[in-house]
């Protein structure tokens, strides 16, 4: 099998990927070896360990039909199995969005979920949760003629009344008209192909789908599976460019979908070589294409070198027949390239980001306790060889000011426990704003508003009210954040004035990330909105979905709010309680050392021998935990 740049970029990406855990799975061993492992360190720890491992980056095909987008992925993915995973010739278009991915630990499938499910409130995600619900195919590799088979489900379609239509959701004018007046809709709402291909394996998921019917009737597409692709690609016809249909896409979906602080865009003009012409030469050709570029660019308003020309079918067959003039012509390795680049480079800034925000205080706050061992150590032993030839005397009035120093650190305890409760209190009060029972009341009120009628109006107000309500409480719970951690820095300069402890500044909690999100999410769905204005009495299920579909969204932002607050709040405190009992066992030790010399005992020589064993140790990890914190910091 050919290795192309893409898949050298992802193993890359996979060996990075596999790296970082690596670091942070040591990481938690060494909290856990050091009595440094809290239960809301060691939660956040092992939720970001899973999180790491089943990531996927992926990318989403985008286009109108017959724009050649199901012969591109067969050309970028699968061209090496010599004949098209996915079925691509005249007729035979892919009627369902496909997810095609790789599970693991278990066999290849196709998974179809039937069109009735429109009916339904639930959406495409929440059905995924229910197995039962869908279709399951499986699939012998090794039979080309099976696999063929099984994938035509993808373009199978069915003929329909006009009242059936609606009860789907589908309005009868959008859809192509048989005989006997029936319509003809998809049999199938959404597939899954489980497929272990080597770029699939490393964490590739490819979103197809469909033109743009489906994208206006199904707004989950729009809403929440387009703005979870990393990358974009919008597929366009070379000889055509950007079309009035291609236009419509462009504007009321996938401008409604493209977060830029996340996700990357591209535009592909396909089918170049129907610009080729044997009575010219190269450079007219060329020209031509370069002309279409910059038209569509000019169009789309992005910049032109996310504008790539390329003939799907020519690279598929040059792949096939191993013709490398052919595929360099059919500009299918500069995608793959741009590609990779693009999309991988995005995604690992995306986990480093992450990471560095989930675990680089942890690490750094283990950092710090690990180097008050250090020079506690090294107190302790310049202390041992200062207290030789001491008297009892000046050792016993030592002991007792060491004992004094234990006592206020036992009462620092106390006061520490007593702040918690303080603390976690109002965290909970913070965060009644964004319990479930709550959000739950938001979304049934905004139902009430629109429930008397499902057209444009009880759309706007039922769906501003509920931004509305959702939007005051993050503001409340933004306020009440800033207050928080206004009084974790109070309780941080108390705990350094009064129990003179070494206390760096603590770390606020930033909602901001939440809050562009939600306010994205908003943004969004008043655009999608608005874009379906002229047939939105038409539309009474779409707008509906569409209700759900950013009802589901904004409850996934603010749950995501509730728990990074709840962590925060529950960790923030810890380095205080460690630093206390960090201290108490230094104080102990010191204690022990000076009883051994009142009673002239002959061990402390062993003990200056342990201690400089603990201090190389201690030195050793440091340096360790500093290489974690420059592996998270560095994206290499």
């Amino acid at each position: 099998m050919t290795i192309t740049a893409l898949q050298r970029k992802l193993d890359n990406y996979s060996n990075w990927r596999r790296d970082l855990l690596t670091e942070i799975e040591a990481y938690k061993s060494w909290l856990d070896e050091e009595s440094l492992l809290e239960g809301e360190e060691e939660l956040q720890i092992l939720e970001l360990i899973d999180s790491l491992k089943s990531d996927k980056i992926m990318l989403a095909l985008v286009a109108e039909f017959s724009r050649g987008k199901t012969e591109l992925i067969n050309s970028i993915f699968f061209a090496d199995y010599k004949k098209r995973l996915l079925p691509s010739s005249v007729g035979r278009t892919t009627m369902c969005p496909t997810e095609i991915l790789y599970i693991e630990n278990d066999t290849p499938f196709i998974q179809l979920l039937p069109i009735e499910t429109r009916k339904s409130s639930l959406t495409i995600d929440e059905y995924k949760e229910t197995p039962v619900n869908w279709s399951r195919i499986d699939l012998d590799i090794d039979s080309p003629e099976q696999m063929t088979e099984a994938l035509l489900q993808l373009v199978q379609t069915k003929a329909i009344s006009e009242q059936e239509s609606k009860e789907l959701g589908f309005p009868p004018h959008t859809l192509d008209l048989l005989e006997n007046n029936m319509l003809q809709v998809p049999v199938w709402r959404h597939a899954i192909i489980n497929y272990p291909h080597p770029l699939l394996k490393s964490g590739l998921v490819i979103l197809d789908t469909p033109g743009l019917n489906a994208l206006g009737t199904e707004p989950e597409l729009t809403l929440n599976m387009l703005p979870q692709a990393h990358t974009i690609m919008f597929i366009l016809a070379a000889d055509t460019g950007v079309t009035r249909s291609d236009m419509d896409i462009w504007r009321d979906h996938i401008s409604v979908a493209l977060n830029p602080r996340e996700q990357n865009i591209m535009a592909v003009l396909n089918k170049i070589d129907t610009m080729w012409d044997d009575l010219h030469d190269d450079s007219f050709t060329q020209a031509n294409i370069r002309r279409q570029i910059e038209e569509t660019s000019r169009i789309l308003d992005i910049d032109e070198d996310l504008v790539i020309p390329v003939s799907a079918q020519k690279g598929l067959i040059a792949k096939v027949k191993n013709d490398r003039l052919l595929l360099n012509r059919s500009g299918l390795p500069k995608l793959e390239e741009k590609l990779s680049d693009d999309l991988i480079d995005k995604k690992q800034a995306l986990i480093q980001k992450k990471v560095q925000r989930e675990l680089g205080v942890m690490v750094k706050s283990t950092k710090d306790v690990y180097l008050g061992r250090l020079n506690g150590l090294v107190k302790e032993r310049h202390e041992i060889l200062n207290l030789r030839g001491k008297s009892k005397t000046i050792l016993m009035t030592m002991g007792k000011q060491l004992q004094a120093q234990s006592r206020r650190l036992s009462m620092a305890m106390d006061d520490y426990h007593k702040t918690v409760r303080i603390m976690n209190d109002q965290a909970k009060r913070l965060r009644q704003h964004l319990s479930s029972k709550n959000i739950d009341f938001m979304i049934g009120a905004s139902r009430v508003a629109m429930q008397e009628t499902w057209n444009t109006f009880g759309l706007k107000r039922g769906m501003a009210g509920f931004f509305d309500q959702a939007e005051e409480r993050l503001s409340e719970v933004s306020v009440g954040a800033v207050k928080l951690s206004d009084l974790v820095d109070r309780i941080y300069k108390e705990f350094k004035t009064r129990h003179k402890l070494d206390m760096a500044a603590p770390p606020e909690f930033d909602i901001e990330p939440f809050i562009e999100d939600f306010m994205q999410l908003r943004q969004d769905g008043e655009q999608f909105r608005d874009s379906m204005m002229l047939v939105v009495t038409e539309q009474h299920f779409v707008i509906k979905r569409f209700f759900i579909t950013m009802a589901s969204r904004a409850r996934r932002i603010l749950d995501e709010t509730n728990f990074a607050l709840r962590a925060w709040s529950k960790a923030i405190l810890l380095p205080i309680s460690t630093q206390i009992e960090e201290y108490k066992n230094q104080i102990g030790r010191r204690i022990s050392n000076i009883d051994k010399l009142k009673s002239n005992h002959s061990n402390l020589e062993q003990r200056v021998a342990n201690i400089e064993k603990n201090i190389t140790e201690l030195r050793d990890k440091t340096m360790t935990l500093q290489r974690i914190l420059t592996r998270i910091q560095s994206v290499d």
